[in-house]
């Protein structure tokens, strides 16, 4: 029987861990620093804002963490041009999704 190389064993278990969990007060201090000056970013907003609420993100039903995650990803022309890491886009798009009723 052939012995497994440690850099086969070590990608096999990467592979198969599953993926780190988002961070959920990091997507909501995201939230609040980046996206508040336009969305209301928590669930009860307190004033009027120019672009959908969070709430109103999460709760439509075809609005995925990966959809999310990747929209964030992208340049947009209406939204200010904040550079997020793919974990910073993971976490705010968690902490959207966590708005969810």
């Amino acid at each position: 029987m052939r012995r497994a190389s440690v850099p086969s064993l070590l990608l096999l278990v990467l592979l198969s861990a599953p993926a780190a969990a988002e961070d959920l007060d990091h997507g909501r201090q995201l939230a609040e620093r980046w996206c508040a000056a336009c969305h209301a970013v928590a669930t009860k907003p307190t004033k009027f804002r120019r672009a959908r609420p969070f709430v109103a993100i999460a709760a439509r039903d075809n609005v995925t963490k990966e959809m999310l995650t990747k929209f964030l990803l992208l340049p947009h022309a209406t939204m200010a041009n904040n550079p997020l890491s793919a974990n910073d886009a993971a976490d705010l798009a968690g902490y959207i999704l966590s708005l969810r009723k």
